[in-house]
């Protein structure tokens, strides 16, 4: 039975929104463990490039690593978009309502939609408006009631939601000219080795700590594994699979994925507006995988 690229896309794309979904709940359990920001993401994107130098070496060791102009796109991939984003992100919500955050970061699938329609000449079909206004609702309702923040924190997330949007839309022009493996790792490198740099280059008053116990660590390395490596090589070849587009769609079930991973592993509250918010984002994402499912080719991008 012929396999359909556009269904496999969908589904990877899903597997890595729950991937990356995590993350706040690892970090929450690293920030329990005795770590800071800073020190639990220097922690997670060194044994994410780690772990991927391991694996490459293992099941690609007769690929070379790309040529240095395009190793060094790659490269900036991670350095400035993967860095930027994170940083800012987690930094802005020790000061912010985290349902405020995510309504904010809710703007980045729109942004990446147009950017792409501007950038790449991909204009969105029906079906993509339909789910990226449907979504946009569920992710709003799912994050309840707005709580308060002080306005750099809105602004640092404001900014994480466009530049990630960028990142999204020049990582499928330059990642599709590598293996996967390479390009994580080469992603991974990147922000370790931005993060490696700020921990000597931080302000004094930028506290830098790593977990003090096990069970810090243990969750710095999930952290790096379940919620960095693997849904990034997904998110990749997904992208690849799907276009930029479509992806962004259904990125909007990340938001959903970070607030039942809550509910189920910090105890938060499951109330009728985040069920009815989970509704609006699940029936968008549902619907537009069964268009793809219908849909035999892949989509240009």
């Amino acid at each position: 039975m012929r396999k359909n690229p556009n269904a496999l896309g969908v589904a990877l794309i899903i597997i890595s929104c729950i991937g990356f979904g995590l993350s706040p709940t690892f970090a929450n359990f690293a920030y329990r463990g005795g770590a800071s920001v800073v020190g639990t993401l220097l922690a997670r994107f060194t044994v994410a490039t780690l772990l991927m130098l391991v694996v490459r070496q293992f099941s690609s060791k007769e690929t070379k690593w790309p040529a240095p102009k395009l190793f060094l796109q790659i490269f900036l991939l991670g350095a400035f978009g993967y860095f930027i984003a994170t940083l800012l992100y987690f930094t802005a919500l020790k000061n912010i309502d985290s349902g405020l955050a995510i309504i904010i970061v809710s703007c980045g699938p729109v942004i990446v939609v147009l950017l792409s329609w501007w950038l790449l000449g991909s204009k969105p079909s029906r079906i993509i408006v339909f789910c990226l206004a449907s979504t946009t609702v569920g992710v709003v309702i799912a994050a309840g009631q707005v709580g308060g923040g002080d306005m750099l924190s809105v602004i640092l997330v404001l900014i994480v939601a466009v530049e990630y949007s960028f990142y999204i839309v020049f990582s499928s022009q330059v990642l599709p000219k590598v293996d996967l493996l390479t390009g994580v790792t080469i992603v991974m490198f990147g922000a370790a080795t931005s993060y490696i740099i700020y921990y000597f280059v931080a302000p004094s008053s930028v506290e830098i700590n790593f977990p003090t116990s096990t069970n810090g660590w243990i969750s710095v390395v999930l952290l790096a594994v379940v919620a960095t490596v693997l849904p990034t090589a997904m998110l990749y070849s997904g992208m690849k699979l799907i276009g930029t587009g479509k992806t962004a769609v259904l990125q909007t079930f990340e938001p959903v994925s970070s607030i039942l991973a809550g509910v189920i592993f910090l105890g938060e509250p499951l109330t009728i507006a985040r069920v009815i918010g989970a509704i609006f984002v699940i029936g968008a994402v549902g619907s537009l995988a069964a268009s793809e499912s219908r849909d035999k080719t892949t989509i240009p991008h």
